[in-house]
């Protein structure tokens, strides 16, 4: 883990001694005063420009949940922590919805752990919300085919336990870890079933 913070430390201190030189750079101009009144474009093709707080936003479109939920929430969880996120499998009937929940809250969960505090360290209530998520994707899936419902049971299982490990003060990444082989097992499921995610 050192490696990797070196080599973040030494990129870092490369740009800023990149930017300080051009920084340093001695940069010669005049400037020509403007009278009143006057226009400082002399292009004629140049856009007018609008002061602050006239332009008006377009609101954007919300989206895509599932039926019977809001946006970033999960069927049986209520929320997520984050309602920017998609639902993964909203609307999607059978193996694909299933496997799209599952796999789309797992890759959530996963990328969760990017993001880690000035101690190098994951908040673990950045990740249970998206581990709750994952635990509970088949819930909104019962109509998928039993070998796979079975399958994302062993993964609700076991994320059950992560979530456990992580309130009880285990490491973040010794406690995810423990979910890389029910999701494996879960692909493995979805291919067989002509799946792929």
């Amino acid at each position: 883990m050192r490696t990797p913070r070196r080599l973040a430390t030494l990129l870092l201190a490369v740009s800023a001694g990149a930017a300080l030189s051009a920084c340093s750079s001695p940069v010669s101009g005049t400037a020509t005063p403007v009278p009143q009144g006057q226009e400082t474009s002399t292009d004629p093709a140049a856009p007018p420009v609008e002061e602050a707080g006239d332009t008006d936003t377009a609101p954007s479109p919300a989206p895509e949940t599932a039926p019977g939920t809001s946006p970033g929430t999960s069927p049986g969880t209520g929320t997520t922590g984050d309602d920017d996120l998609p639902v993964p499998g909203a609307g999607v009937p059978g193996d694909l919805g299933l496997c799209q929940a599952v796999v789309g809250w797992y890759g959530y969960a996963a990328l969760s752990l990017i993001s880690v505090d000035e101690n190098g360290q994951v908040d673990p209530a950045d990740v249970v919300p998206l581990l709750e998520a994952l635990r509970d994707a088949p819930a909104g899936h019962q109509d998928a085919s039993a070998p796979l419902l079975a399958a994302a049971d062993d993964v609700s299982a076991a994320t059950d336990e992560v979530i456990d490990q992580l309130q009880s003060g285990t490491d973040t990444f010794t406690a995810f870890e423990s979910l890389t082989q029910p999701v494996t097992d879960f692909g493995a499921a979805c291919t067989s079933a002509g799946v792929s995610v």
